[in-house]
């Protein structure tokens, strides 16, 4: 099946344009990111406030969570124990969790009993964020091998660059559209990492193919030929996963909620790095270097 069939389009001539686009996006991200400081880290990160809700009657955790966003505390979650609708566990920014239980207190009185209640140290939580930077910088490396292995350097670099710039560009909306960086979160980067992986060895297998059949030289023709003729391969993947993931997003309620979005930001950049950012620096690189591809 191919949504679009027969395309001719530049995609490269107007790499530079792309370059220009990303790094204002990234720039203006991590320029929020500095102002707002921790306010851009969930519980998760910056430690906070644990309790633990018993209810004698059953309560819809829907209500809890819109209760509790009343008071505008920030980012928070709440997880149900077990099955029974009436045990909740809430993780909270640092020092709220007294203002909520007396919100709590206002809404149902004395219908819930106080189980537990902890402090989530943040000694904890660069622990976190280590083993996050940990995991992330392990799997560009593996990239790197195994693309080098597969293809050859340049190309190797290119994808690994395209993925750091993933990474980048979706912290950047993220921030921007005030969404805390937590545990789901750093789940969702990293399944964009292999997802904006995928995309990329697709096209690159294309330039391979081409440049093996043609032995041309016009690297930025081959390119752009390769990339036109996996377009309808691109867009019908980047489409149907989107789909998922939106319907997730509507439908998978407040504890998926920010996943979802990043996912459909981070497979929507994927894409748009795999033809714009992966290949183009590819082509700069031969260019620069007056070097022919060994593939």
């Amino acid at each position: 099946m191919e949504l679009i069939k027969n395309t001719n389009f530049d995609f490269l001539s107007k790499r530079k344009i792309f370059y220009v686009f990303s790094t204002s996006l990234i720039i203006i991200g991590l320029i929020f990111l500095i102002i707002k400081g921790e306010k851009n880290f969930g519980v998760d990160f910056v430690g906070g406030d644990l309790i633990n809700i018993e209810f004698k009657e059953k309560i819809d955790i829907v209500t809890l969570r819109k209760l509790i966003s009343e008071i505008k505390i920030g980012s928070f979650t709440v997880q149900e124990l077990g099955t029974t609708k009436k045990n909740y566990l809430m993780r909270l920014p640092s020092k709220t969790s007294d203002i909520v239980i007396q919100k709590l207190k206002e809404k149902f009185g004395d219908t819930f009993t106080v189980k537990g209640k902890s402090v989530i140290s943040p000694s904890m939580s660069i622990t976190l964020r280590k083993k996050a930077l940990k995991a992330f910088l392990i799997g560009l490396i593996g990239i790197l091998i195994y693309l080098t292995i597969r293809f050859e350097f340049k190309f190797a670099v290119g994808a690994t660059i395209a993925v750091f710039h993933d990474i980048l560009i979706v912290l950047s909306v993220l921030i921007l559209t005030g969404k805390q960086i937590d545990g789901m979160i750093i789940a969702g980067l990293l399944t964009i990492v292999g997802y904006s992986v995928n995309d990329t060895v697709v096209i690159f297998d294309r330039i391979r193919e081409n440049i093996r059949k043609t032995r041309s030289t016009d690297y930025l023709s081959v390119f752009n030929k390769s990339i036109n003729e996996t377009l309808s391969r691109t867009l019908l993947t980047v489409l149907t996963t989107l789909f998922v993931v939106f319907t997730i997003f509507l439908f998978g309620g407040e504890t998926l909620h920010n996943f979802a979005f990043c996912l459909m930001i981070g497979f929507i950049f994927g894409t748009y790095s795999s033809i714009f950012i992966a290949s183009a620096i590819v082509i700069d690189w031969i260019e620069k270097s007056s070097s022919r591809l060994k593939i």
